[in-house]
C-alpha cells in the first residue's frame, strides 16, 4: 500500500499542481510507513521472511520513486556540471557555473574557455550559478565517474545514489544484530519515504555520505565498538563526502585514540589533495552558502530574528551562537563516554540531531542522516519530522511567491508539534532517571 501511495505522487511532469499531488502520496506513504514500523517494533520474534520481505519491499519503494515521483532537486544538475567540469581539467572549486555564460565579465582565459564549451542544456537547470561548488573532494570524484560514465543527463546519479540507499538498508541489519537489536527494526528506515524520495527523486548526494558513515559504524561495532585505522579511513572519506560526518570524528577518536585521528586526518589529506590548487578558493562556495541559506530552519532562525535589533552581522552572530552549542553538546557527549557501540551510535546521531535542529539550514534531504537512529530508539519527535520537514518544505511550492507570512506559518505549523515530542519525551526519561537513582539509593 505505500507503494501504492509513492506510485500516485508521479507522474514526473512540469505541472505546476506537482506538489499537491505528491504531498498526498507522501502522507499516506508516510502513515502506512509508521503504522507498519510500530507494528514490526511492537511484535517479538519474526519468522526470517518478514525481514526478506522488508527488504524487498525498500528496493520497491525506491524503485517507484525512481520512476514516478517528480524531481524534488536540482542539485544533481550541479553534480553533472562538476564531474564534466573536472573531466575537462577544470578545478571546480576555482570558478562558479556562471563562468561558462558569455555575458558575465570573467576574463578570456584557457580555463574559462573549456567552461564555456561545455554549456549545454543541462546547464540552464543549475541554481545558485555564481556560487562555486560547496561539495567536498570524494563527492567531487564519484561526480567525475558518473559524468564520465552517462554525461548526457543525471540518471546515472539517482541510480547510484538508489544503489548506495539500499547498501544504507543492508548495512544497518548487521549493525543492528551486532548491538543486540532484532534486524526487522531496519524497517524504520527501509521504508522510510524521507528516504525513499530525497535519494532517488531527490538525487542527493547525501546517500553516498550516509552509506560511508554506516560503514565506518559497522567496522567499529565488530570491534566491540573501538574503531580501529580502518574505521579512521571509511570516516574520513565519509567527511570528504557531506561534512555532516565530521561530527562523528571526536566520538571516534575519543573511543579509537591517536590511530584513528592520523587515519582520519591521512584521509582528508588524501582525498583533498588532487583540488588544492584551487588554493585560497576552496572554500568559497562553503563560505558563501553559510553566509546565506537558512531555509527550513527553525531554532536558528529565532536567534537571528533576536540578534537583528541587536548587530547588522545577526546572520553571522546567530551562526557563531549556533555552532558553539553544537559544539557544547559534542563535548557533553564525548564526556559522557560509556562502553559499547551503542554510545558510538548514539552519540554520532546526536551530534548530527543537534546541528539540524539548532543550525541551518534544515532541508529534508539533511535530516535523511538522522533516520538511521529509529532503528535503535524510539522517538516520535523524529519520526514526525520525517513527515513534517518534507511536507513544510514542499508545501512552499503552493503559496504565491513572497508570501513569507504564510510559509512561516507553514515551517512552525511543522516544528512545533516535534519540539513538543522531543521535550516531553526528554522530561520523561529525565523523571525516569531519577526514580531509577532513587530507587537504588533509597
Amino acid at each position: 500500500m505505500a507503494i501504492g501511495a509513492l506510485w500516485i505522487t508521479g507522474p514526473p511532469t512540469s505541472d505546476p499542481l506537482w506538489a499537491a499531488r505528491a504531498l498526498r502520496g507522501y502522507s499516506v506513504a508516510w502513515i502506512l510507513y509508521l503504522a507498519s514500523a510500530v507494528a514490526a517494533s511492537s511484535v517479538g520474534r519474526l519468522p526470517r521472511w518478514v525481514l526478506v520481505w522488508i527488504l524487498a519491499a525498500a528496493i520497491a519503494m525506491r524503485i517507484v520513486c525512481l520512476v514516478r515521483t517528480p524531481p524534488l532537486s536540482t542539485d544533481v544538475w550541479r553534480y553533472l556540471w562538476d564531474g564534466r567540469v573536472i573531466n575537462a581539467g577544470v578545478n571546480p572549486y576555482r570558478y562558479p557555473p556562471e563562468a561558462a555564460d558569455e555575458t558575465k565579465p570573467y576574463p578570456a582565459t584557457p580555463r574559462v574557455d573549456v567552461l564555456r564549451s561545455l554549456k549545454n542544456e543541462n546547464w540552464e537547470p543549475i541554481n545558485f550559478k555564481h556560487v562555486p561548488t560547496i561539495y567536498p573532494p570524494l563527492a567531487q570524484m564519484l561526480f567525475a565517474l558518473l559524468a564520465r560514465t552517462r554525461e548526457g543527463d543525471a540518471e546515472a546519479f539517482r541510480w547510484t545514489f538508489a544503489a548506495f540507499d539500499v547498501g544504507s538498508v543492508l548495512l544497518l541489519v548487521p549493525l543492528l544484530r551486532r548491538t543486540g537489536r532484532p534486524a526487522e527494526r531496519v524497517i524504520w528506515y527501509a521504508w522510510c519515504p524521507l528516504a525513499a524520495t530525497e535519494v532517488t527523486a531527490g538525487a542527493h548526494v547525501d546517500a553516498f555520505a550516509l552509506f560511508l558513515l554506516l560503514l565506518a559504524l559497522l567496522l567499529a561495532a565488530r570491534a566491540g565498538g573501538r574503531p580501529g585505522a580502518a574505521s579512521g579511513i571509511v570516516l574520513g572519506a565519509a567527511v570528504m563526502a557531506k561534512g555532516y560526518a565530521l561530527l562523528a570524528v571526536p566520538f571516534f577518536v575519543r573511543r579509537g585514540g591517536w590511530r584513528v585521528l592520523l587515519a582520519v586526518a591521512a584521509t582528508l589529506i588524501v582525498l583533498a589533495a588532487p583540488f588544492l590548487g584551487a588554493r585560497g578558493h576552496l572554500f568559497d562556495g562553503l563560505g558563501t552558502y553559510l553566509r546565506g541559506w537558512t531555509t527550513n530552519a527553525s531554532v536558528f532562525l529565532i536567534v537571528d530574528h533576536v540578534l537583528k535589533g541587536i548587530t547588522s552581522e545577526h546572520m553571522v552572530a546567530a551562526r557563531q551562537i549556533t555552532l558553539m552549542a553544537v559544539l557544547a553538546v559534542v563535548a557533553l557527549l564525548v564526556w559522557q563516554q560509556k562502553p559499547g557501540t551503542e554510545w558510538l551510535l548514539g552519540a554520532t546521531f546526536g551530534a548530527i540531531g543537534a546541528h539540524l535542529l539548532l543550525g541551518a539550514p534544515t532541508l529534508p534531504w539533511y535530516v535523511l542522516w538522522l533516520v538511521p537512529a529509529l532503528c535503535w530508539c524510539d522517538i516520535p519527535g523524529l519520526a514526525l519530522l520525517t513527515f513534517t520537514v518534507s511536507a513544510q518544505y514542499y508545501a512552499r511550492w503552493l503559496y504565491p511567491a513572497g508570501d513569507e507570512a504564510s510559509r512561516y506559518a507553514l515551517l512552525w505549523r511543522g516544528y512545533v508539534p516535534v519540539y513538543v515530542l522531543l521535550m516531553g519525551q526528554l522530561l520523561l526519561w529525565q523523571v525516569s532517571s531519577r526514580r531509577s537513582k532513587t530507587s537504588r539509593n533509597p
